[in-house]
């Protein structure tokens, strides 16, 4: 019998597989089912338990990640949080994602992006629709993203350490050419003001536009690997 993580697997191999092929139609029941799928993943399912969220609070890095499974068209990871740190605000170019807290509680700001640059650098500035702060903790829906909507976010923990489990097609490294890997560019932005009163189409939250710096990963934040140790995905 399946496990939920392999079940879970499987569905998102069939809503993302082909992705970066011409004639790859992106289907919506496929993906509303995976979200359902994901919805009912918990920590025991993955096996995050107390001993790996203690390494986790005690390691000298702001944040660890345990690679699940990733090829050409997916990458599913677990992001673990030390208590009150924040993941700073980034983007997920031309992405489909899915984020479930497992354990903790964080705090996700979420922003689309209204003006477009190509080869942004260090310094551009932009202009972002940026949505109410969402608190998500394990008994909450996954959070959705997609190329257009919700794009970027940064996310805090406010009670941890926090685990999420995240999905994302296609990932940040891809196969570009018979040349070997790339990396698609992630971009870390910063906040500088709050421009105007907007209105949000996505459920007719409030929002608001803001202008946001792109810069550099903070030097100060970076991650550790750990070990993954759930059920075989292959």
């Amino acid at each position: 019998m399946s496990t939920p993580i392999e079940v879970l697997w499987r569905q998102a191999l069939k809503t993302f597989t082909g992705r970066g092929k011409i004639g790859y139609k992106f289907c919506q029941k496929n993906f509303e089912k995976l979200h359902a799928l994901i919805n009912n993943i918990n920590a025991d399912d993955v096996k995050v338990d107390k001993n790996i969220l203690d390494h986790v609070e005690n390691n000298s890095a702001p944040m660890c990640v345990i690679d699940v499974y990733e090829n050409q068209d997916i990458t599913i990871a677990i992001f673990l949080l030390k208590h009150g740190v924040t993941l700073p605000l980034h983007d997920h170019p031309g992405m489909n994602g899915l984020l479930k807290v497992i354990s903790g509680t964080v705090k996700i700001d979420s922003y689309t992006m209204t003006t477009c640059l190509k080869n942004m650098k260090a310094g551009d500035e932009v202009i972002a629709q940026k949505y109410p702060s969402i608190i998500a903790q394990k008994n909450h829906p996954a959070c959705v993203l997609n190329p257009n909507d919700h794009n970027l976010h940064e996310i805090t923990c406010i009670e941890g350490p926090a685990a999420f489990l995240d999905i994302l097609s296609p990932p940040y490294k891809v196969d570009v050419d018979e040349h070997g890997i790339a990396d698609r560019p992630c971009t870390f932005f910063k906040l500088l003001s709050f421009e105007e009163t907007s209105t949000s189409s996505d459920n007719d939250d409030s929002s608001v536009l803001v202008k946001l710096k792109v810069g550099q990963q903070p030097h100060n934040f970076y991650s550790k690997s750990l070990k993954y140790l759930g059920p075989p995905l292959s």
